[in-house]
C-alpha cells in the first residue's frame, strides 16, 4: 500500500476521519492501530521485525537508564547498538534471499539514535503505545524521515491534549501531499522510463544518451524521494504532527557540503552527531578530521547497499568533502554548476548495477559520443516535454525558495476560488499526465529497497 496506491487514498481518509472521532486518550493506540495495519500490507513478517525491534528498543532504553556507572553504561550502548546493526544487517546484507523488511534502514537507525539519546541522559519512553508509535508512525515508516526522540515522542505525548482539527495545517498538508504527488508520478516515474532503459543495457546506446539519462537520473532521484517525503509530511501535518524537513534545494548548493547540509538531511545529521562527532569530528587535527569523515561516507554508502558501487559512491562524496571548493574564489554559479557535476557523476556510480558497468558507460561516454538510439529510451516527444516541463518547474520552485519566496504561503494568500483551481488543476494534471499501469511501479519509491 504505497503513497501512490488507491489503497492508500481510501486507507488515510478513514484514518483521519475515524482520528477526529475518537476520544483523545485513544488517539495514539489508534494511530499504532493503522501503522502497523499500514506496515503488514506489505507484508505481515515486516510488522513481525518491526515489532521485534520496536521492543527491543523499548526495553534496552530502560535498561540503560537505569545503569549509574559509567563503564556498565557503555557497554550496554554498545551491545545495543552492535545487536542493532546485527539485526539490519541479517536482512539487508544476506545471501539467503530473505525479504527486506520495508522501512527496516530508516527505523533502525532511529531506534539506535533514541538508544544514543537515552545514554546521554534523556529520560527513556515508559509509555509502550507512545514509544511504538514512534517507531513505527505509519507516514514516515517506509522511507523516513529519520525523526528525533526528542522532537517526535514529545509530539505523540501531546496528541492527548491537542486540539487536532485545523483547517490551516490540513490545507497545508493536502498542498504538500498533491506537490509530493506531482514529482512523484508526473516527474520521478516518468523519468524512469528512459533511465531504466540505458542503465539496463547500456551498450546499445550512444553517449549522447548516457549523459542526457545521467543528467534525468539526478532529477528522477530527487523527485522521488522529495515526493514521498512531501506526502509523509503533509499526510503527518494533517494528523496534527510535524516531520523534519529532509530537502532544502540541494541542486543549489555552492559546495559539497553544502550539498550535504541539503540533501536527505535527516541522515545526514543522523550521520554527524551519531557518528561523526563520536568518532572525533574535527577536533583531532585534520588527518583525523578526513578519517572520520571518509568512514562516515564510506558507512553511508554501505548503508545503501551491499554493491562496490555504493561504497565507491560514499567514497567520492567523502572525497568531495575533504577536497571542497568552498574556500575557492570562484562565482557562486559556476561553484553550483561544479557540484551539481560532482553530485551527478557520483549518481551514475550510485544507478548503475556495478563498477563495471560505470567503466563501460564512461568508455562509450568519452569515445563514442553520438546519438545512436533514440527511439530506444521508449518515451514519445510529448513525453519528453513534459519532464521538461516538469523539471523546470521544480527548479524555478527552488530558484524562488532560495531567494525568499515561499510558494505556498502566496497560494495560501490567493482568494479561496484562486486556491480551488490550483488544487483542482494539480490534482487533474496528476490523474491525467501522471504515469501508471502495470509497466510501472508507481507504489514503489526508490529508498524503498535501501
Amino acid at each position: 500500500m504505497g503513497f501512490t496506491s488507491l489503497a492508500f487514498l481510501v486507507f488515510f481518509p478513514a484514518v483521519f476521519l475515524i482520528y477526529l472521532l475518537i476520544p483523545r486518550r485513544a488517539r495514539a493506540v489508534w494511530l499504532l492501530a493503522a501503522s502497523y495495519a499500514f506496515c503488514i500490507s506489505f507484508g505481515a513478517e515486516y510488522a513481525l521485525a518491526l515489532f521485534l525491534s520496536t521492543l527491543a528498543t523499548y526495553f534496552l532504553g530502560i535498561f540503560i537508564e537505569s545503569r549509574k556507572e559509567t563503564q556498565i553504561k557503555k557497554l550496554c550502548i554498545a551491545a545495543a547498538v552492535f545487536l542493532h546493526v546485527l539485526f539490519l544487517a541479517f536482512f539487508k546484507y544476506n545471501r539467503l534471499q530473505i525479504l527486506l523488511p520495508v522501512g527496516i534502514s530508516f527505523y533502525t537507525f532511529q531506534a539506535i539514535g533514541y538508544l544514543a539519546d537515552v545514554y546521554r541522559g534523556m529520560a527513556a519512553e515508559r509509555n509502550m503505545v507512545d514509544f511504538a508509535l514512534f517507531q513505527a508512525f505509519f507516514p514516515k515508516l517506509v522511507q523516513g524521515p529519520i525523526e528525533r526522540s526528542d522532537s517526535l515522542l514529545e509530539q505523540i505525548r501531546s496528541l492527548r491534549q491537542r486540539e487536532l482539527f485545523d483547517m490551516q495545517r490540513i490545507r497545508e498538508g493536502t498542498v504538500l501531499i498533491l506537490w509530493g504527488l506531482f514529482q512523484k508520478l508526473m516527474i520521478a516515474d516518468r523519468i524512469a522510463i528512459p533511465v531504466n532503459a540505458v542503465y539496463r543495457q547500456f551498450g546499445a546506446f550512444g553517449g549522447v544518451e548516457i549523459l542526457l539519462v545521467t543528467v534525468l537520473y539526478a532529477f528522477q532521484i530527487y523527485c522521488d524521494f522529495a515526493g514521498y517525503t512531501d506526502i509523509a509530511r503533509g499526510a503527518a501535518r494533517i494528523l496534527g504532527i510535524e516531520l523534519k524537513k529532509n530537502f532544502m534545494r540541494p541542486y543549489l548548493a555552492d559546495s559539497v557540503q553544502d550539498f550535504w547540509r541539503r540533501w536527505h538531511i535527516s541522515l545526514s545529521s543522523w550521520l554527524r552527531d551519531y557518528l561523526y562527532i563520536p568518532l572525533g569530528g574535527s577536533r583531532k587535527g585534520k588527518l583525523r578530521k578526513y578519517a572520520n569523515i571518509m568512514i562516515t561516507f564510506l558507512i553511508s554508502g554501505i548503508w545503501h547497499g551491499t554493491g562496490f558501487h555504493f561504497l565507491a559512491w560514499g567514497g567520492l562524496h567523502g572525497l568531495g568533502q575533504i577536497f571542497d571548493i568552498k574556500n575557492i574564489k570562484l562565482p557562486r554559479w559556476l561553484k553550483r554548476v561544479l557540484v551539481f557535476c560532482f553530485a551527478d557523476l557520483a549518481w551514475m556510480v550510485f544507478r548503475a548495477n556495478s563498477l563495471g558497468d560505470v567503466k563501460g558507460m564512461l568508455l562509450i561516454l568519452f569515445t563514442d559520443f553520438r546519438l545512436r538510439d533514440y527511439k530506444g529510451m521508449e518515451l514519445a516527444v510529448f513525453e519528453w516535454v513534459l519532464v521538461l516541463a516538469g523539471i523546470l518547474l521544480v527548479m524555478a520552485k527552488d530558484i524562488l525558495e532560495e531567494k525568499g519566496v515561499c510558494i505556498r504561503e502566496c497560494l495560501f494568500r490567493q482568494a479561496w476560488l484562486v486556491r480551488c483551481l490550483i488544487y483542482t488543476a494539480m490534482a487533474v494534471g496528476i490523474v491525467i499526465f501522471g504515469v501508471y499501469g502495470a509497466a510501472y511501479d508507481t507504489s514503489q519509491f526508490l529508498y524503498t529497497k535501501f
